[in-house]
């Protein structure tokens, strides 16, 4: 809540298009409750049962921490108890929805547009689009990841979007792809999740804006900034398209 203002030119940019296009609904109001079966551990088995006993512990840990009941959890995937856990730490760190990038600009455009002048306001992925692509990974490349983030988050004991922001406005892409990966510097851990969380999305979100920029008028689009760097980003699958892409 306390960060800068965005400057004038974004508000200048979002004022001229005819269209505002989010990564995913954010508007509680249009949010439509997931399929959180998609979400759940085989049927009779629990995360703790494929942790050692030393991962156990950094699991006890991070739910302390958290100030959270595990057993709450203990039958997600671990997939979705790294996203969970992950939204929690960014949360008792500061960082909360309602003050984000798309908050902030749908408070823009309620507060300084009539309805008959405000962009038509769409998102570029469906409720249970990430929720069906993450359930199709293996338990055991679910696993590797999952691994990393404990032994990330037990070395660190706080959120990484404190230094994903940090190297974010510095301009640093690779550090910021190193904490993505929790410094795996082999992508061992990460190469399928990767592949399934990014890389795949981002070619259907770039397929998606090259149909919509077929279209009059200009659009003005929000996704995570994961999605901007590293390889196969949207930017570069945009670019093999033929368009033209300048980072300000």
């Amino acid at each position: 809540p306390d960060d800068a203002d965005y400057p004038a030119k974004v508000y200048a940019a979002l004022s001229e298009s005819g269209r505002f296009i989010l990564e995913g609904e954010v508007r509680k109001e249009k949010i439509r409750t997931p399929d959180l079966s998609l979400t759940y551990m085989p049927a009779g088995k629990t995360i703790r049962q494929y942790l050692t006993k030393d991962e156990n512990v950094q699991y006890n840990k991070m739910g302390a921490a958290l100030g959270i009941d595990l057993a709450l959890f203990d039958r997600y995937q671990p997939w979705f108890i790294e996203f969970m856990f992950g939204y929690r730490l960014a949360f008792n760190a500061g960082f909360v929805l309602e003050y984000g990038t798309e908050h902030r600009l749908l408070r823009y455009i309620h507060r300084n547009f009539e309805k008959t002048k405000r962009p038509v306001i769409f998102t570029l992925e469906g409720n249970d689009e990430v929720l069906r692509s993450m359930h199709q990974l293996k338990m055991k490349e679910q696993l590797q990841r999952f691994r990393a983030f404990l032994a990330y988050s037990d070395r660190v004991g706080t959120s990484n979007v404190l230094e994903m922001q940090k190297y974010w406005r510095e301009g640093n892409d690779a550090n910021v792809l190193k904490i993505f990966h929790y410094y795996d510097t082999k992508d061992t851990a990460s190469a399928k999740y990767s592949q399934v969380l990014l890389y795949d999305r981002n070619a259907r979100m770039a397929e998606r804006l090259n149909l919509i920029a077929r279209y009059e008028g200009t659009s003005f689009v929000v996704t995570g900034a994961l999605h901007l760097i590293g390889p196969q980003n949207i930017l570069e699958h945009l670019r093999l398209a033929g368009f033209k892409i300048e980072r300000l």
